[in-house]
Protein backbone atom coordinates (compact mmCIF):
# COMPACT_ATOMS: atom_id res chain seq x y z
CA UNK A 1 0.00 0.00 0.00
CA UNK A 2 2.89 2.56 1.02
CA UNK A 3 4.25 1.36 -2.25
CA UNK A 4 1.24 2.40 -4.44
CA UNK A 5 0.68 5.57 -2.03
CA UNK A 6 4.62 7.17 -2.81
CA UNK A 7 5.92 5.90 -5.74
CA UNK A 8 2.69 4.91 -8.62
CA UNK A 9 2.37 7.96 -10.08
CA UNK A 10 -0.99 9.69 -10.54
CA UNK A 11 -2.56 10.09 -13.92
CA UNK A 12 -2.31 13.44 -15.36
CA UNK A 13 -5.06 15.86 -15.43
CA UNK A 14 -7.21 14.92 -18.01
CA UNK A 15 -6.03 11.19 -18.66
CA UNK A 16 -8.98 9.20 -18.51
CA UNK A 17 -7.43 6.70 -15.58
CA UNK A 18 -4.25 4.58 -14.90
CA UNK A 19 -4.69 0.58 -14.16
CA UNK A 20 -2.09 -0.62 -11.62
CA UNK A 21 -2.41 -4.76 -11.31
CA UNK A 22 -2.07 -6.34 -7.94
CA UNK A 23 -1.86 -10.02 -7.18
CA UNK A 24 -5.51 -11.07 -8.93
CA UNK A 25 -6.94 -7.68 -9.05
CA UNK A 26 -6.13 -4.33 -10.87
CA UNK A 27 -6.09 -0.82 -8.67
CA UNK A 28 -7.58 2.14 -11.03
CA UNK A 29 -6.45 5.46 -10.50
CA UNK A 30 -7.90 8.62 -12.05
CA UNK A 31 -7.58 12.47 -12.06
CA UNK A 32 -10.57 14.98 -13.41
CA UNK A 33 -9.81 17.06 -16.21
CA UNK A 34 -7.79 20.78 -15.23
CA UNK A 35 -10.46 22.52 -16.42
CA UNK A 36 -13.16 20.59 -14.44
CA UNK A 37 -12.16 20.80 -10.70
CA UNK A 38 -13.62 19.16 -8.24
CA UNK A 39 -16.56 20.84 -7.22
CA UNK A 40 -17.16 23.00 -4.17
CA UNK A 41 -19.96 21.67 -2.24
CA UNK A 42 -20.84 24.65 0.32
CA UNK A 43 -22.04 21.97 2.78
CA UNK A 44 -21.24 21.82 6.76
CA UNK A 45 -20.48 18.38 6.36
CA UNK A 46 -19.73 18.26 10.68
CA UNK A 47 -23.37 18.23 10.86
CA UNK A 48 -23.68 14.51 9.79
CA UNK A 49 -20.99 13.70 11.93
CA UNK A 50 -22.89 14.79 14.70
CA UNK A 51 -25.66 13.37 13.58
CA UNK A 52 -24.03 9.61 12.68
CA UNK A 53 -20.88 8.22 13.94
CA UNK A 54 -18.48 7.42 11.22
CA UNK A 55 -19.48 3.08 11.41
CA UNK A 56 -22.69 4.48 9.90
CA UNK A 57 -21.92 6.82 7.71
CA UNK A 58 -20.05 4.18 5.76
CA UNK A 59 -22.38 1.80 6.04
CA UNK A 60 -25.13 4.45 4.70
CA UNK A 61 -22.34 5.40 1.76
CA UNK A 62 -21.75 1.69 1.04
CA UNK A 63 -25.54 1.37 0.64
CA UNK A 64 -25.99 4.59 -1.52
CA UNK A 65 -22.97 3.12 -3.95
CA UNK A 66 -24.86 0.00 -4.48
CA UNK A 67 -28.07 1.93 -4.96
CA UNK A 68 -30.00 0.00 -2.32
CA UNK A 69 -32.90 2.01 -0.53
CA UNK A 70 -31.96 4.24 2.18
CA UNK A 71 -34.31 5.55 4.72
CA UNK A 72 -33.18 8.30 7.44
CA UNK A 73 -35.60 8.96 10.02
CA UNK A 74 -35.94 11.91 12.27
CA UNK A 75 -37.57 14.45 14.29
CA UNK A 76 -35.81 17.61 13.04
CA UNK A 77 -36.93 17.86 9.29
CA UNK A 78 -33.97 20.76 8.56
CA UNK A 79 -31.32 18.14 9.82
CA UNK A 80 -33.38 15.45 7.52
CA UNK A 81 -32.74 17.44 4.51
CA UNK A 82 -29.46 18.56 5.21
CA UNK A 83 -28.09 14.78 6.12
CA UNK A 84 -29.64 13.30 2.95
CA UNK A 85 -27.97 16.40 0.77
CA UNK A 86 -24.82 15.64 2.05
CA UNK A 87 -25.10 11.97 1.93
CA UNK A 88 -26.09 12.41 -1.78
CA UNK A 89 -22.74 15.08 -2.15
CA UNK A 90 -20.50 12.50 -0.83
CA UNK A 91 -21.13 10.38 -3.61
CA UNK A 92 -19.01 12.43 -6.18
CA UNK A 93 -18.39 11.76 -8.89
CA UNK A 94 -21.64 9.30 -8.80
CA UNK A 95 -24.96 10.85 -8.72
CA UNK A 96 -27.24 9.40 -7.23
CA UNK A 97 -30.27 8.51 -9.96
CA UNK A 98 -33.31 6.79 -8.46
CA UNK A 99 -36.28 8.37 -6.18
CA UNK A 100 -35.23 10.55 -3.81
CA UNK A 101 -37.87 12.32 -1.63
CA UNK A 102 -35.68 13.91 1.33
CA UNK A 103 -38.75 14.46 3.38
CA UNK A 104 -41.77 12.37 3.06
CA UNK A 105 -44.76 13.12 5.31
CA UNK A 106 -46.04 10.41 7.98
CA UNK A 107 -49.64 10.08 5.69
CA UNK A 108 -47.15 8.88 2.81
CA UNK A 109 -45.64 6.22 4.42
CA UNK A 110 -47.15 3.47 2.50
CA UNK A 111 -45.12 4.70 -0.48
CA UNK A 112 -42.02 3.03 1.07
CA UNK A 113 -43.43 -0.35 -0.06
CA UNK A 114 -44.19 0.86 -3.19
CA UNK A 115 -41.50 -1.12 -6.14
CA UNK A 116 -39.61 1.33 -7.91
Amino acid sequence: VLNICEEVPAPPPGAFEMRVPILDSTIRFWAPPANQPIPYVALPFRVLFECLDLGNVLYVWYALALERKVLLVSGQYSLLTLCAEILCSLLFPMQWSHLYIPVLPRFLSPMLDAPM
